[in-house]
């Protein structure tokens, strides 16, 4: 009952919840330029930042308006601590950041990250109110549903009176844009006055003068001279208009704005994903007629149909085990006991589940498939050990007593060999760490009440349910199916009785036969590539481009479109027409925020495909299928299509599978180097979707200030720059309040005023004594290039070159990038190196290699103090190298390639494989100390323990048979572990029956010599009593 009730509260989610060790911070600074925001803000931040405790990594990214700095911590790190260190270390350092700069807001990085939800708002181009009609009656209201974390929104319209002032009419006037700022800030506000005493009333006293109408704004009086009043209008347009888009999002239906709802940490996907749909449906109701809104992407769909697809593997592996069973006992009070270990086991998962907090995800799942195969094991013995002993007479009750003691030991050193090689798993760092450690403790736990129930239910059950076999020669009534069986059985018996014999007798040329065929294979299995964490369909696809730098958000938004309008006709599988593109980058980074790339000349098209069992192409095989075409459009410059999930890509942290770092201080170098590798990667097959993050400049117009000059004419340098910025960029002067909401007023340059170089020559500037001075009299106007993106790392400045993989392995392809590397020329000053997936996947298998052989170390310590023995050990030990021969050969059959996932597999089959040998090398020391010879016991052993070691092996091969051969939604990350469990055990068990015995008789000899001699001198002896008989 605990466990049930457990089961119904555990939340379900794709992947366990995952913190990742860093966090972002996230600084903005309107209108400044990439090498600005990097001098004035990011290098100031990461002097103070690189102070931070734990930290193993900076690294930042400054672009036009906002620096985005990156600090990475060691595994383990607290996150919530590592935050609040680097905000205090930034209150220390604000005094040197820009008055202009925004206050930098920090980031934690974790899974929950990743939007779950996301919907398309449709409504007019210009539709008065849509941006409070999104925020006040639809994300409000959705950041009150249960579980909903943030709810983030780009692509609106926003209101704001802008005031666009003539310069020359100014200069006439004797009047600037600075003191038009300052004007409408001194009139537009109402200032409390004190108060009135008049006996018993008092009267507070106000001076009301914020501005109540956009006409009143205009009349706004700026001067008076010789009976003339001078009013804004007169020098300035006003207007009650809308903000320059900077970014933009747009559906099937046309331009939107797009909402995306990120879930609180720890809240179940599924569940919150229905209370928003259920709350949004509410809300549609309210909303005016003309406004429409679609949902564009979820993830709740891949989450479901993940665990559906493992829930019916649990349950097709529960009926197979129990297939199993019923065909070797053949009995139904047997094959209950046997089933009964199950359920037990099972449930005992969701109590340890929602006592540690974790949730039902594909991992927590791939944990019960694999478990539902193992814990009959531990009763399959027993059982078969009690079976026997009735069989030879012994009454149920003594034979349950008899059997459970017998097989105790040899059970529970079997589940401590498999515990260990669990245990290592628990102390792996890194993403590969979160991901299995779910795994590992249910497997265990699972495992650990399997042994309690073989030793407890197991010989209950089978006192009260088994009959005690006949006497007196009376033979126990059998079904003809029972009796049919046994003679297959039989015969099975009795054949691998005689190859055993052999075997046996022919140890050493059956062991250098093994060998040879280890050795080959081995020299084979050079040629199977190697991955990383494999990228799943989950029905997420996307197109990521840049256009030439220097191109305008709109214009970037129009090659969105073209995409959009390729993927609907191609693209027949897209669900529900659920596709989106947003383009241009937001004033707060918020795309950064939940994992998009963001620039005025980045734009994103996504789209929601069917469920991958009801579509013929695969995510990747429809991204070869468009992506000539959307590489045709001329504007674009980089281009990245892609078939996946864009949950993996969270996972590997956005990570391109071949990143070439290319690191140094001379941009010209660096950029060069990195043109260089792209070129010679873009020739080789293996790649595609090869691009840099050279930055080929974007045109850059500067106001180099003469100093002498200047200050001959009562100006400064800052003087000069406030006032330039505030004439292009423009200058918040107040806010303008209608119903509730305020809206900003912007004075700047008219357009026509503001839009070329030469206009900026005429600009005129306000000196001390409030002189209207030409800037081209105190300044050169001087046309440049400026990098569009600086990229730093460790704060030193770099450049990449990435690429996706085509139709290769990660291994194979960091081969050939390598090489590429050796041959290309790289100044002094310039480094290169490798990373992306590839340094990932190194530290991954680094860790795995070694969780490997200290697993076989504690393996073999376990199975040292069961037998208290270095050579029995050894010989069960002798299974483990072989059974990389079935995994190598599974690997070659299938097409798949040595991965974390499939590497976790091998980890666990150290621990798996040598459960028959512990039981077969068990009984044979027990036969030899009935005084059994040494072939005798080992050919007696065999023959005992075939129909045990059968069914164990068949029992895990066909439980994860289900899970291999899955084809459903997320198959890509567990059916690999199923496929190399399967392949590794198929060969073990035929290593057990075999080589085991051949090693046991080998390492032993000596006592087969001494077997022989007793032997001898025996039939000396019934020799020597025969003769004196006669």
């Amino acid at each position: 009952m605990l466990g049930l009730v457990s089961l119904k509260m555990l939340p379900l989610d794709i992947m366990p919840e995952m913190e990742f060790p860093s966090i972002t911070i996230i600084t903005i600074y309107p209108g400044a330029s990439a090498n600005e925001v990097e001098e004035q803000v990011t290098k100031p931040l990461e002097t103070i930042l690189s102070a931070a405790e734990h930290l193993s990594e900076i690294k930042s990214t400054s672009k036009e308006n906002v620096s985005f700095i990156q600090l990475s911590y060691s595994w383990g790190s607290d996150v919530t601590s590592a935050a609040n260190n680097a905000r205090d270390l930034i209150e220390l350092t604000k005094t040197k950041l820009p008055q202009a700069a925004h206050q930098p807001i920090i980031y934690k990085i974790n899974s929950s990250m990743m939007p779950v939800l996301a919907y398309a708002v449709n409504a007019g181009v210009n539709y008065n109110g849509i941006e409070n009609i999104v925020e006040e009656d639809i994300a409000t209201v959705l950041r009150k549903v249960d579980g909903v974390g943030t709810v983030v929104y780009l692509g609106q319209p926003e209101r704001e009176i802008k005031v666009s002032v003539n310069p020359q009419r100014l200069s006439a006037y004797g009047l600037s844009a600075t003191q038009i700022s300052t004007m409408l800030k001194a009139d537009n506000i109402s200032v409390p006055a004190g108060n009135i005493n008049m006996g018993v009333y008092d009267f507070s006293v106000r001076v009301p003068g914020k501005f109540e109408t956009v006409e009143e704004i205009g009349n706004t009086v700026l001067k008076a001279f010789n009976g003339q009043v001078i009013r804004l209008k007169d020098v300035a347009k006003v207007e009650d208009t809308f903000m320059e888009k900077e970014a933009f999002a747009r559906n099937r239906t046309g331009e939107s704005v797009a909402l995306m709802i990120q879930k609180q940490s720890g809240s179940n996907t599924v569940a919150v994903v229905n209370a928003v749909r259920a709350k949004m449906a509410e809300i549609q109701k309210t909303l005016p007629s003309d406004i429409q809104v679609h949902e564009i992407i979820s993830t709740d769909e891949v989450v479901t149909q993940s665990v559906n697809n493992l829930t019916s593997s649990i349950w097709y592996a529960l009926v197979f085990v129990t297939l199993v069973v019923l065909m070797f006992l053949r009995e139904w009070k047997s094959s209950l006991i046997i089933f009964i270990t199950m359920p037990v086991s099972l449930i005992s998962a969701f109590i340890a589940m929602y006592a540690m907090g974790y949730t039902i995800n594909i991992f927590s799942l791939m944990a019960l498939v694999i478990a539902i195969g193992m814990v009959v094991d531990n009763a399959i013995v027993v059982l078969e050990n009690i079976t026997q002993h009735i069989e030879k007479g012994s009454k149920p009750k003594q034979a349950a007593i008899f059997g459970a003691l017998e097989m105790g030991m040899a059970i529970a050193a079997s589940t401590a060999t498999t515990l260990v090689v669990f245990l290592p798993m628990l102390f792996m760092g890194g993403i590969v760490g979160i991901m299995f450690e779910q795994l590992a403790i249910l497997t265990s736990v699972c495992l650990i009440v399997s042994l309690f129930t073989a030793l407890t239910l197991t010989p209950m059950l089978s006192s009260k349910l088994l009959k005690e076999a006949p006497r007196n020669g009376k033979k126990q009534h059998r079904s003809k199916f029972y009796a049919a069986s046994e003679k297959v059985f039989t015969k099975i018996e009795n054949g691998y009785k005689l190859l055993l014999g052999w075997v046996v007798f022919h140890k050493s040329l059956t062991i250098v036969i093994a060998f040879a065929v280890f050795v080959l294979t081995m020299i084979v299995g050079k040629n199977i590539g190697t991955d990383y964490i494999p990228d799943f369909d989950a029905g997420t696809f996307s197109v990521v481009f840049e256009t030439e730098v220097g191109t305008s958000a709109r214009q970037t938004d129009s090659i969105s479109q073209q995409i959009l309008q390729i993927m609907l006709e191609d693209i027949p599988e897209i669900a529900n027409e659920a596709a989106v593109s947003i383009a241009g980058q937001t004033k707060t980074g918020a795309l950064t925020t939940v994992g998009f790339k963001e620039g005025k000349n980045v734009g994103t098209v996504l789209c929601h495909l069917t469920p991958p069992d009801k579509r013929d192409r695969t995510a990747a095989e429809i991204a070869g299928a468009i992506r000539d075409r959307v590489e045709s459009i001329p504007q674009i410059e980089k281009c990245r299509v892609q078939g996946g999930s864009a949950l993996a890509a969270a996972v590997t942290g956005n990570k391109r599978p071949i990143e070439i770092i290319v690191s140094g201080n001379d941009f010209n170098q660096l950029n060069a180097v990195a043109s260089d590798l792209q070129e010679k990667m873009q020739a080789e097959k293996a790649f595609t979707d090869v691009a840099t993050t050279v930055d080929p400049g974007k045109l850059e117009v500067q106001v180099i200030v003469d100093k002498e000059k200047a200050s001959q004419m009562a100006l400064n340098t800052a003087m000069v720059g406030m006032q330039v910025r505030q004439n292009l960029y423009g200058a918040e002067s107040g806010d303008f309040s209608e119903d509730g909401n305020d809206y900003g007023i912007v004075v700047q340059y008219a357009p026509e005023h503001r839009n070329e170089v030469n206009k900026l020559k005429e600009m005129q500037v306000s000196n001390l004594l409030g002189q209207q001075i030409p800037l081209s009299a105190i300044a050169d106007i001087v046309e440049s290039l400026g990098p569009l993106e600086i990229q730093r790392q460790s704060q030193q400045r770099y450049v990449k070159t990435t690429a996706d993989l085509n139709g290769v392995s990660l291994g194979e392809a960091t081969k050939t990038a390598q090489e590429i590397i050796d041959n290309t020329e790289i100044p002094d000053g310039i480094s290169v190196e490798i990373g992306g997936q590839v340094n990932d996947q190194k530290s991954s298998f680094s860790s795995l290699f070694l969780i490997f052989f200290l697993g076989i170390a504690l393996v073999y310590m376990v199975m040292a103090a069961q037998f208290e023995s270095m050579k029995d050990p050894f010989i069960i030990l002798f299974a483990i190298p072989f059974t990389l021969v079935g995994v190598i050969l599974a690997f070659f059959v299938t097409g798949i390639t040595l991965s974390v996932t499939t590497f976790i597999g091998l980890i666990m089959l150290v621990g798996i494989v040598v459960n028959n040998g512990i039981v077969l090398v068990d009984y044979t020391n027990m036969l030899r100390k009935r005084n059994y010879p040494l072939r005798d016991a080992v050919m007696e052993a065999g023959r005992s323990r075939l129909r045990p070691v059968l069914m164990t092996s068949l029992t895990t091969i066909l439980g994860m048979l289900p899970m291999a051969v899955s084809n459903g939604m997320g198959r890509e990350m567990y059916a690999p572990l199923g496929i190399t469990i399967i392949g590794g055990l198929l060969v073990s068990t035929l290593v057990t029956l075999l080589l085991v015995p051949a090693m046991y008789t080998s390492l032993y000899h000596r006592t087969l010599a001494k077997d022989r001699t007793t032997a001898r001198l025996k039939k000396q002896r019934q020799a020597e009593n025969k003769k004196s008989l006669e």
